[in-house]
């Protein structure tokens, strides 16, 4: 997962990035986008690799609804054509009403699944630049330009999900703190706390990997997921960030400041019982650092 300080293409549970195909000569590569029902407004980026989409947490693009099956429909690409094909669905699948077995995906087709509703657009069309900016808006912090905490929980649970299938795939999640942010906004002004949270998140974002979920969650609060990550690497990474904060010096407009985190790490384990376990855990370890002095990870 990337944030814009990043030059790499981002990967978010609500659009799904499957077998990039490069764009030629600026055109946007073929999608489908959820008009209709269960995750209004996603998008799925679709490329070379087959990307079925179904009820399970298993399929490439998940719709939790009961008349959704596990693998409801799959599409394909052949050259430069795109197919879709049911996978012998309860409820069937539709292409512009009609019930197909396998179609040849048109540009504005609609493709229904139960109650949800989505629209093929082909490579190239001017509207797929257009949702795919529209999607940037509901999932970017408008402040900091990293994502926010509706995207970063719907990353959570997809990233759970992985880890739940595979016990052996650790999964961390670091939650900070700007340490004495109320006294910045109440000595210096909110023109002040506001510069100092654009340029924390450039120096968080210059650190975070390309699988990593970077968000700010709260008024000074950021959060990271870390996927593939065990508890003592995730403390690595936080420290190394407290650390770097810490040494830095923040422009504002009468001067400069100095700034510190507080930061709590926990890791996904079976005994959480579900992301809120793992939301509890990763509080309570901020919450120890904040008790225990601040400027420093727990």
């Amino acid at each position: 997962m990337t944030d814009p300080a990043n030059k790499h293409t981002p990967t978010d549970s609500q659009t799904a990035f499957v077998g990039r195909r490069e764009e030629i000569g600026g055109n946007h590569e073929a999608c489908l986008v959820v008009i209709r029902g269960a995750r209004l407004g996603s998008r799925i980026v679709l490329g070379q690799q087959a990307i079925v989409i179904g009820r399970s947490v298993e399929a490439d693009f998940q719709i939790s609804d009961r008349s959704i099956s596990r693998r409801h429909c799959r599409i394909v690409r052949q050259d430069n054509d795109f197919w879709i094909e049911d996978l012998g669905s309860t409820n069937k699948t539709y292409v512009n009403n009609e019930s197909i077995e396998r179609h040849l995906l048109s540009d504005g087709d609609h493709v229904q699944l139960s109650q949800t509703v989505l629209k093929f657009i082909d490579e190239g069309n001017i509207e797929a630049g257009y949702h795919s900016e529209l999607h940037e808006t509901t999932i970017r912090d408008p402040l900091t330009g990293l994502y926010n905490r509706r995207h970063l929980m719907a990353v959570l649970e997809t990233e759970l999900a992985k880890a739940i299938r595979n016990p052996d795939r650790p999964l961390s999640l670091i939650i900070m703190d700007i340490d004495f942010f109320k006294e910045i906004n109440d000595n210096d002004g909110h023109v002040a706390g506001d510069a100092i949270l654009g340029q924390l998140a450039r120096v968080l974002a210059d650190r975070v990997r390309d699988t990593d979920t970077l968000a700010r969650i709260g008024g000074e609060e950021f959060a990271i997921i870390l996927p593939d990550t065990d508890r003592s690497q995730a403390v690595v990474l936080a420290e190394e960030i407290c650390n770097r904060v810490a040494a830095r010096r923040y422009p504002i407009e009468d001067g400069e400041r100095s700034v510190t985190l507080s930061a709590g790490v926990a890791q996904w384990h079976p005994d959480m019982a579900d992301l809120s376990g793992l939301l509890r855990a990763t509080d309570e370890r901020l919450y120890q650092a904040k008790e225990q002095g601040r400027n420093q990870v727990c």
